[in-house]
């Protein structure tokens, strides 16, 4: 009995032994398995970082295609010298110009009562315009109302301006007879002129720039310095256009003498409307009416006169305005007079001019109110020319 139980203890480990050996041997190779799957994963990864490695390493340039070959460019030829282009000859004989020997004469008149009101519906035939003497036929005739261009020159020195301070304010009235096409600019001067503000349509702009008229530094007024340069300025504008010069009328010490100021004026072609306050200073000091005060009214009054405006000498502060009104109508309401030389003279020369108002018989003109009384009225233009360089 013990051995059949021996027997079949041995018998059964016999089939248990090998199937513990197949055991271990799986047992040792499954961790082989697992790991092989982790390096095959890993192994792709070494080629993108050595690659990242690679890029960072090599310097940028141009790529390369396959069959391509990177080929260095040639170093270009400088471009031939530019040629200066030849001026064209023309022949002037077949060019339309405008010749000097057919140069046209503008004159601008202005016709006003004792009032300094303006008058109008005046025509062509009403007029008669002579040079040196001898009678132009008028070829342009016009009496609309156009924008006017205006500069304001203010005298900024310190020794009247109490008084110039009082006659800049009231100009603040001449802003509102202006329209809205009509241009303005400030200019104001001292030693020497300065541009507060260029021309502008704009009246805060205008009113500023008189705002920035506050405490002169100095004393000095160079009238006709100034006055020169402002005329130079607006030589080149066309239309009407006028110089409204606020100022004592004395000249301290300027580059310019009288007469070479009163030739600029007789020279230019915009007329001069000032407005001083010698009047004003002298009822107001003891000896006031002195031969500077007789020098410097009649040199602004021949200025302004030879330039075709005006010269304007109030008394008193409530003069301003009326004064400022005159000149703004005369400004609009001007009669535009234009006429061909028959004897243009030689270059340079000044030709005297004068102008008349004539009824349908060529008497003086008579103007009737509607009162039926006859008005008295004056002509007010530039007093000559100089003839155009040929």
């Amino acid at each position: 009995m013990e051995k059949q139980v021996f027997r079949g203890l041995i018998a059964w480990l016999a089939v248990l032994v090998p199937l513990l050996g197949f055991g271990a041997a799986t047992a040792r190779a499954c961790p082989a398995a697992m790991e092989r799957p982790r390096a095959e994963a890993a192994a792709p990864q070494e080629p993108q970082d050595q690659q990242s490695q690679d890029q960072q390493a090599q310097p940028q340039g141009p790529t390369q295609q396959p069959g391509e070959t990177v080929i260095v460019p040639k170093k270009q030829a400088p471009p031939p010298p530019v040629q200066p282009v030849q001026p064209e000859k023309v022949n002037p004989n077949s060019v339309y110009t405008l010749s000097t020997s057919t140069n046209l004469v503008n004159v601008n008149v202005g016709v006003v009562d004792v009032n300094g009101d303006p008058i109008g519906q005046l025509q062509k035939d009403n007029f008669r315009i002579y040079d040196d003497g001898t009678q132009q036929p008028i070829t342009n005739f016009s009496a609309v109302q156009a924008p006017v261009t205006v500069c304001m020159l203010v005298e900024f020195s310190n020794e009247w301006w109490p008084l110039l301070y009082q006659a800049l304010e009231s100009s603040y009235q001449f802003l509102n007879f202006m329209r809205r096409d009509d241009w303005v600019a400030v200019v104001s001067f001292d030693l020497r002129p300065h541009i507060l503000t260029d021309f502008t349509q704009n009246r805060g702009q205008v009113s500023a720039a008189l705002h920035q008229l506050v405490f002169p530094g100095f004393s000095e007024d160079n009238l006709y310095d100034a006055l020169a340069f402002t005329i130079d300025r607006m030589k080149d504008i066309q239309g009407r256009k006028a110089i409204l010069a606020i100022v004592s009328g004395r000249d301290t010490m300027s580059k310019l003498d009288y007469d070479e100021m009163l030739k600029i004026a007789k020279a230019s072609t915009t007329p001069i409307y000032a407005l001083s306050i010698l009047e004003w200073v002298a009822v107001r000091m003891p000896n006031g009416y002195n031969i500077n005060y007789w020098q410097d009214r009649n040199s602004l009054t021949y200025i302004s006169k030879y330039s075709g405006g005006m010269a304007y000498f109030p008394r008193f502060e409530g003069e301003l305005p009326d004064d400022y009104r005159q000149i703004a109508n005369q400004l609009r309401s001007e009669y535009s007079l234009g006429f061909m030389p028959t004897d243009p003279g030689t270059s340079g020369q000044y030709h005297k001019l004068k102008v008349e108002l004539v009824d349908a018989q060529g008497n003086p003109l008579k103007i009737i109110n509607q009162k039926g009384k006859t008005v008295k009225y004056k002509v007010d233009y530039r007093d000559g020319y100089y003839a155009a360089q040929h």
